[in-house]
């Protein structure tokens, strides 16, 4: 009890100090009702040529006094004091009732929407710096807390503010929330904006001291009338979180809103239950994703299947026509139906759904239930791992396809990151011509993006620090080659989803950006929290204390250089996105002239698993095409050679009586077999009885014919005679004696041959193989 009671007491001197109020109301008469002699003596001092005696002061004192403290504590002018004053008499003597009982429409109804519709209605015509209009929200405000100040504050607050606490007590309050916010790289243009919420905040508060703000009046506050109100509470209560006043600021303009689904009639409300009850325990990394698919799934069971509505109600059967269905699924086919329009671009409604996109869909249904089985919330009716299989036509699609940014528009994206200048960027629409982001952090960013090969998770998530230089020259090992110190710096790569933080070579000029930008980069921002760890991290990319938008290189930073570099946001692979980076470099760093080998690329990349880098080793399709051509498979495998046909021969049945009518021009003489192609000799013929010489009385023989056709016939060359036709002489030679006791088709070997003519007889090399034309151009 009395560790309890210590406790309380803490807390309670930890409070701060309520602010007094400037004016003790307590000792004021606040009885709205006016007497016979006040009224009275408000219709004679408000005679044309009435004026305030003694005797006035002591009949009205109950409602000059708190007037008078009011105007003095504000230190208005005589002008403006005497004025507002007899505003306010006159206002009481037509209403009969003193302002103390002034309700909320009386006063909206006194202060108008516009000076000059209050100096109409008022008969109002003295000087404008003399307006009573705005000292009346001020009196309301300090004399009537009762009163709902919020219909009476002007849209410019600021005065108010001065005018209600004082110029030093306000300017205390902002200075302490600028200097935090300035540290973190908020401008000094956009202070007036943030004045004005500020002011409002306090007013609000009935309070000048910033420790007494509450983030329930933040929150408040983003719902305001008040445009600079509403933009600006979630900057202030950022400020506020670093000053320690709140535990955490608001969510900010782009934080992921919670999607109302209770209003969703195409769900059932069991259903509904069942899904929010799996997403409060379960810590899978992305249940929020398989949350909203299981909102689909039940929308197709509320149309198909009306009477499930739990869990516990699916069967085999009804797992397996749900997998079909899938199967068949359309986009935007059983979405939210409030978001179909905004969310899903026109082009793809309707569009059969993507083999990934099909297969999340079965794998969130099927984390589902086996976690609902596991967790012993519904009895074990069936398998989800086989019920729920993914079919096997849609698992041959799901193979991991790295799209590659063409070369062309490659190029020019490099240019256009590394020539990034202020006239490049966006302006941030918040009434000023100043980028959202300085350049040097989008430059930094640029990059990184084009020469690191990292995810966007990683790019995000960088270190401060995280570039190391080389301090002297290095020699290469291998090649002896010495690598100045300033050619490569390395980059601190943080952990990721494959790999524990590890370092990389990169470009100099990336080494350089984030240099130039951490000399840019505010020096207080707090630190945040890094998912992947749960350390605290001072993040290199944080501007005004938070990280670059996950989203920010595909929605802002991809369609700047692309502008910049004169070139559309697609190529032939579709939509140029931050991962098509990382594919393009991987593509090229294995195709390089001097490429990296599978796993050097691997190191590079930082994946845990060979057969994740084989998904980028694709070799260059103009590379593969120049190495195809060279090779000239065709060309080296086939020969030409000149054949002659003797058409009256074959005309006469000479094929078959076994008669010559095809002749092959070997170039020292003709071959006359029919199966010359298949002999084993063609390249180096023995001179069987099928050879026939070149001699002048042969050549008119067979030339001399008329009826004579001459052709070309294609033929397979084997290894040995491939390599004869491109070496030469001396593999000629070696073809001969292996060839030496093979048979001819006559019957006898080349020994033999040679054997049994003497000094006449020899083998005779085939002169007239030609190779195609292509080949011949190639070596040429």
């Amino acid at each position: 009890m009395t560790k309890r009671r210590t406790q309380l007491k803490q807390q309670l001197q930890s409070l701060p100090e309520p602010w007094p109020w400037p004016l003790n109301l307590m000792a004021y008469d606040r009885n709205p009702l006016l007497s016979h002699d006040e009224l009275t003596e408000l219709d004679r001092v408000l005679l044309p040529n009435g004026q305030m005696h003694e005797r006035s002061k002591r009949i009205l004192d109950r409602l000059v006094r708190p007037i008078g403290d009011v105007l003095a504590y504000m230190r208005m002018g005589y002008s403006t004091a005497n004025g507002t004053q007899r505003l306010l008499f006159a206002l009481m003597q037509s209403r009969r009732i003193a302002f103390w009982g002034w309700t909320n429409e009386d006063w909206l109804d006194i202060i108008c929407p516009t000076p000059e519709e209050f100096s109409h209605k008022h008969g109002y015509t003295g000087k404008r710096d003399c307006h009573p209009r705005p000292v009346l929200p001020a009196i309301v405000y300090l004399l009537c807390p009762h009163i709902h100040i919020d219909p009476l504050i002007p849209k410019e607050v600021i005065p108010l503010a001065r005018k209600v606490f004082g110029k030093e007590a306000l300017e205390t309050a902002l200075e302490r929330l600028l200097t935090v916010l300035r540290g973190w790289g908020y401008r000094q243009n956009e202070s007036r904006n943030l004045i004005t919420c500020v002011s409002y905040l306090l007013i609000k508060n009935r309070s000048p001291l910033l420790e007494h703000l509450a983030i329930e009046l933040l929150e408040e506050a983003q719902g305001s009338a008040i445009s600079k109100v509403a933009s600006y509470a979630f900057q202030v209560s950022r400020g506020l979180a670093g000053l320690g006043v709140i535990r955490s600021p608001l969510p900010g303009p782009s934080a992921p809103r919670e999607r109302s689904i209770n209003d969703d009639d195409s769900l059932s409300k069991e259903w509904i239950s069942w899904c929010e009850r799996w997403r409060s325990h379960s810590l899978y990394q992305r249940k929020q994703g398989d949350f909203y698919a299981l909102l689909k799934v039940g929308r197709w069971l509320k149309v198909h299947h009306p009477e499930v509505t739990s869990p516990t109600q699916w069967s085999y059967e009804l797992a397996i026509e749900f997998v079909a269905a899938v199967n068949n699924m359309k986009v935007g086919e059983w979405a939210n139906p409030s978001l179909r329009g905004s969310k899903i671009p026109p082009a793809r409604l309707g569009q059969p759904l993507r083999p990934h996109a099909k297969s999340r869909l079965i794998a969130s249904i099927r984390t589902f239930f086996r976690d609902c089985q596991e967790w012993e919330w519904i009895p074990r009716q069936f398998n989800p791992a086989r019920a729920f299989r993914i079919p096997k036509s849609l698992r041959s699609l799901l193979a991991p396809d790295p799209r590659v940014i063409d070369k062309d528009m490659w190029a020019k994206i490099l240019w256009a990151a590394m020539n990034l200048q202020v006239e490049d960027m966006p302006v941030s629409g918040n009434g000023n011509d100043l980028p959202p982001y300085p350049i040097e952090l989008v430059r930094a960013v640029a990059v990184v993006w084009c020469f690191a090969a990292l995810r966007s998770d990683e790019i995000r998530r960088l270190p401060l620090g995280c570039i190391r230089w080389q301090h002297e020259d290095v020699m290469v090992p291998e090649t002896g080659e010495i690598l100045p110190r300033d050619a490569v710096c390395y980059l601190t790569v943080p952990v990721n989803k494959t790999s524990m933080a590890y370092a990389k070579p990169v470009h100099p000029l990336v080494g350089k950006r984030i240099n130039e930008w951490e000399e840019m980069r505010p020096r207080q921002q707090p630190r945040a929290v890094d998912h992947k760890t749960g350390e605290a991290v001072q993040f290199l990319f944080s501007y005004r204390g938070t990280c670059v938008s996950p989203y920010y290189i595909n929605d802002r930073l991809i369609p700047i250089l692309c502008h910049k570099a004169g070139i559309p946001e697609q190529d032939s692979r579709g939509q140029i996105t931050s991962h098509r980076a990382r594919a393009t470099i991987a593509s090229m760093l294995y195709n390089a002239k001097e490429p990296l080998d599978i796993f050097q690329l691997k190191e590079y990349l930082g994946h845990k698993s060979i057969t994740s880098t084989q998904s980028y080793t694709k070799v260059d399709p103009n590379k593969l095409a120049t190495k195809v051509a060279k090779a000239g498979y065709l060309e080296q495998n086939m020969a030409t050679i000149e054949v002659l046909l003797d058409q009256a021969a074959v005309m006469n049945g000479a094929a078959a009586r076994g008669e010559v009518w095809k002749y092959y021009d070997l170039g020292h003489g003709y071959c006359t077999n029919t199966f010359w192609a298949e002999c084993k000799h063609r390249m180096a013929c023995a001179r069987c009885p099928f050879y026939r010489p070149k001699q002048s009385t042969m050549e008119q023989l067979v030339e001399g014919k008329a009826n004579l056709v001459r052709m070309l016939e294609f033929v397979k060359l084997t290894q040995d005679e491939r390599l004869l036709v491109t070496e030469g002489v001396d593999l000629h030679r070696a073809l001969i004696d292996r060839l030496a006791d093979v048979p001819t088709p006559a019957g006898p070997t080349p020994r033999e041959l040679a054997a049994s003519q003497p000094g006449e007889t020899k083998v005779i090399p085939l002169k007239s193989v030609r190779r195609s034309n292509m080949q011949k151009q190639d070596e040429q």
